[in-house]
Formats: C-alpha cells, structure tokens, sequence
C-alpha cells in the first residue's frame, strides 16, 4: 500500500519539478501505465472506495484502469463502470469513460447501463466519452440504444460520435439508419456510414460501390470499398475513376491535406492500381491502363504512386 500512495501522491504532483525534463507527475502516469501486478487491484478497490479527495481517487481510478488492461482481469471494468453511479463529478466520470475507451473490451455479461444512461448527459464530454467507451462492449441491447438516440439527436456532433460507434458496433439492423447518414451535411460522418455499410454488406453490395464511384459520391470510400470486396464486375468503374484522377497533375501538398488517405497509407489512385493488379493478367483493359499510366501519366503520380509501380513492377 504504501508504494501504491506514494504512486498516487506522485501522479498528484503540480509542482514543476523537473526529473530528467518530464515533470513528476507525467512519469508517474508512465509508471502507472506499466503496472501487471494483480495484488495490487483489491488494494486500490479499498482505497477508492474510502478515498474523499477527488483529485487522488481519479489518480487510484486511472492506476486500477491500466492495472485490468495490463493484468487482462475484466471484472475492474464492472467495477469502474459501477463507480459511474457514485462519481457525481462530470470531470471524474469522464476521466474514467475515457479510461474504459482505452482499456479492454468490455464483456457481454456486464450491465452497460450506466454509460447508457450517460450518453444522454447533458454535460457534452459525459455524453461523447460514454460514446466511445461504447466502442468495445459486445452487448446487443447497445446497438439497439444507439439507434433510438440517433432517432432523438440533432447536434451534429453527436450525431458523429454517434457514427464513430456504430463503426464498431452496427449490425444489419443498422442499416437503414447508416444509408440515412449518406445524405448528412458533414463529410465524416457519411464518410464513417459509408465504411461501415461496407464492413456489413461486403461482397453483395459491389454494384452499389461502383455507382458511387462512377457518380462522384464518397470517391475515395467507395473506391477503397471495392478494393476490399469488389470482384471483376468493377473493373470499369475503378478504370474510369483512375482516367480522372490522371486527367491533371494533383499537387502533392493537397494530397497531403487529404485525411482519408492519411487513415489507410493509399491514396484512392493506389487502392484502385492494388485492386486492378489482382486481374492484370486475364483483363486486357487491366494491362492497357497500366501501360498509359507508364507511357503517358507518369509524371502525373505522387512520389507514394510511383513507389507503388515501381514496387510492383508495373512499369518496365
């Protein structure tokens, strides 16, 4: 015990005192972050539970979070969301749903219901950190909660929040709900829909992929859409949509303002090259358009696109 409240007097620490240019309490978090012993879980439970001063209750909540994700013991996630009952501080309870975010995945068999509850606050980070702590419960009735408080929402940031959940969480009886988002103003939120109608549908909805490519809608989702799970029905889709990007010089510093490229590693140009490769050696139309590319678009590619073709050996 007593090292464990020296730790939490530790990670308290406000002076700044520097050791080695990190203050005190930035190396405690590290050092907390780093703690596997188990014995020391039923201690900090003690502790919590009698402990009044605010600001070391969170220090012991934040140590017993990485205890359970470095010890693998799921019952301290019971025991956190537990305290979301007591904790009355909007600050406390945030803290420690962003502690269930990063922490393990939370079982089937633990009652969700007060981060249910808390998706409703009307304090802004209760409701958005009770979101994402959302994002690793295996619960059914979770999705089923999700929908009806879309059905209620209109802040457009936690209508987003909202997406960013049912990225992870949705089913097919999400569906209708996530096609719904395609038409929302904001980009990412039709942007996260639109993955997320993919990582369920799958193979049975290429042919809406293509569409989407073709008309311009979500180019670069619905093209990294088909790269996963498009078969040779997209072929010309992908082919078109390579003729326009090629059709001018892109600069690379807009590339670079490109986020969604930034979240995969592929430009939407590499995803269709990767996804054509799969079918260059029994589709003419597949080797034409990689030979224009080397013969007549080469100075058009962005450094990443030429690593890419002279990686695969796609230029002679």
């Amino acid at each position: 015990m007593d090292y464990i409240q020296n730790l939490i007097s530790r990670i308290c620490d406000r002076s700044d005192q520097l050791q080695e240019t990190q203050t005190i309490s930035w190396q405690a978090l590290r050092e907390a972050e780093q703690l596997a012993n188990h014995a020391y879980i039923p201690v900090l439970y003690q502790y919590i539970e009698h402990e009044d001063d605010k600001e070391r209750r969170r220090a012991a909540l934040y140590i017993i979070a990485q205890l359970s994700r470095n010890t693998n013991d799921p019952e301290v996630i019971r025991f956190l969301i537990d305290r979301l009952k007591i904790e009355q501080d909007p600050d406390m309870i945030t803290g420690i749903q962003q502690d269930l975010e990063r922490g393990l995945p939370v079982p089937s068999y633990i009652n969700v219901q007060p981060l249910l509850n808390n998706t409703l606050s009307a304090n802004t980070n209760v409701r958005r950190s009770a979101l994402l702590a959302l994002k690793g419960t295996k619960n059914p009735m979770v999705e089923d909660w999700i929908l009806q408080v879309l059905q209620r929402t209109v802040n457009e940031y936690d209508i987003y929040y909202i997406t960013v959940l049912l990225n992870k969480i949705a089913t097919r009886k999400s569906l209708a709900a996530l096609k719904r988002l395609l038409e929302h103003h904001r980009h990412d939120v039709r942007s996260l829909a639109f993955a997320t109608i993919a990582d369920i549908e799958r193979e049975k909805e290429v042919l809406f992929y293509a569409r989407c490519l073709m008309r311009g809608q979500l180019k670069f989702e619905a093209m990294q859409a088909i790269y996963k799970y498009a078969d040779e029905n997209a072929i010309q889709a992908v082919i078109n949509r390579i003729t326009e990007l090629l059709s001018r010089k892109r600069t690379g510093e807009a590339h670079h303002l490109n986020n969604d490229s930034h979240k995969t590693g592929f430009t939407d140009l590499m995803l269709g090259m990767e996804f054509l490769w799969k079918f260059r050696a029994a589709k003419a139309e597949v080797k034409k358009t990689f030979s224009w590319i080397a013969e007549k678009r080469a100075d058009y590619l962005l450094p990443e696109e030429r690593e890419w073709i002279q990686r695969n050996g796609a230029v002679s």
